[in-house]
């Protein structure tokens, strides 16, 4: 049977990686702790656009009792003024002042924000690692016959990547157990990343990803292994240009909201190949995803998959994002938003993703 586990935020929390709704207030308080509040251009200019946009002073006191907008939403709306053509005050997208273009550098360093955040919450996670522990149980399970596993995940941190990359392991490149389904320049050069192998896992992150580098000159993609390469931009971008022409590299980083924009080539090659790989799997297994209203994008490439299978072949669903402490009002919203789009074909478990972690083959058969 094939099988696509799907990961959503709820599962990368587990090993530590904060929420969307949670990013900003991380980031701040983070640099406060540390007392590493500068006068950066970059660090200057996000506090001036939360006291701009969302009168929020992040310079003041304690952030705890500031109800901060999500990720999402602060990106959703930045990429609706791009596609629309319009701007907010003193943030232009195209005029001959001191702030041209001023939107789409605050969209840049939200985020190199976003990858701070992450890096630094999962760097302090003393807790297990359930993403290694979920691939090391699956590979006792299937030995070396995982092409009848596929991931697919909306998260930007590469807590997948490296436990299916194996980064303990005595292979120091990397490479062979997960298939991207990209061709990386990494690719071409000696000692480097290197191609995907036989038996390697597919592993499709829709949304983009922190360790994917994009050149908009050479139309390329760069990977950099085990490391967030959004986040190594914050400290010096000149230290990543593109190898061929020299150009600042950046991120392919696309927000769950309404507006996505999917133009990207490499980001619409991920989606195609995704699509391909549900439409054989015969079981998706949703993991810490909530099927949130705004993921439209997501919901109609499901919709396409389940009603355009062959003859009376059923598509299973199984869901895996329940926590200590989740409400049961919520369980029963969430379960409500699975079956009312989904159908009935939908086992909303009580399990955890650390339970999945530990015992996958109760849900994988």
């Amino acid at each position: 049977m094939n099988t696509v586990i799907f990961l959503g935020a709820g599962a990368s929390r587990t090993d530590g990686a904060p929420l969307q709704s949670d990013l900003f207030k991380d980031y701040f308080e983070c640099i406060k702790k540390q007392s590493q509040l500068t006068n950066s251009h970059m660090e200057r200019e996000l506090a001036t656009f939360f006291d701009l946009m969302f009168n929020i002073d992040v310079d003041g006191g304690s952030l705890e009792m500031i109800n901060f907008p999500t990720f999402e939403e602060v990106l959703g709306i930045l990429d609706l003024a791009e596609s629309r053509n319009e701007s907010f005050r003193e943030y232009d997208l195209d005029n001959i002042a001191s702030n041209c273009n001023r939107l789409r550098q605050i969209r840049m360093f939200l985020i190199m924000l976003m990858a701070k955040a992450i890096k630094e919450k999962v760097q302090n996670n003393t807790g297990r690692g359930y993403h290694e522990v979920l691939v090391n149980k699956i590979y006792e399970i299937k030995g070396s016959n995982t092409s009848d596993i596929s991931f697919i995940s909306t998260n930007y941190d590469i807590l997948i990547d490296n436990a299916l990359a194996g980064y303990a392991s005595a292979n120091p490149r990397g490479g062979e157990n997960i298939d991207y389904g990209l061709e990386f320049t990494n690719f071409t050069r000696e000692n480097d990343w290197c191609r995907p192998g036989n038996h390697a896992v597919k592993l499709y992150k829709i949304h983009g990803s922190l360790n994917w580098l994009y050149c908009s000159v050479c139309n390329t993609i760069t990977i950099t292994p085990y490391q967030k390469g959004a986040a190594n931009l914050i400290a010096d971008y000149t230290k990543l240009p593109c190898r061929e022409c020299e150009s600042v590299l950046l991120p392919i980083i696309v927000p769950p909201t309404y507006f996505k924009d999917m133009t990207n080539i490499f980001l619409s090659q991920v989606w195609a190949l995704a699509e391909q790989s549900l439409r054989k799997c015969n079981h998706v297994i949703f993991c810490g995803y909530s099927f949130p209203d705004a993921d439209l994008h997501l919901k109609y490439l499901l919709k396409r998959i389940q009603t355009g299978r062959k003859g009376n072949s059923v598509l299973k669903y199984s869901v895996i994002n329940n926590f200590m402490g989740k409400e049961e009002n919520t369980r029963k919203e969430e379960n409500n938003r699975y079956r009312r789009f989904l159908g009935r074909d939908v086992d909303y478990t009580d399990l955890s993703f650390e339970e999945f972690a530990e015992n996958p083959g109760k849900i994988i058969i």
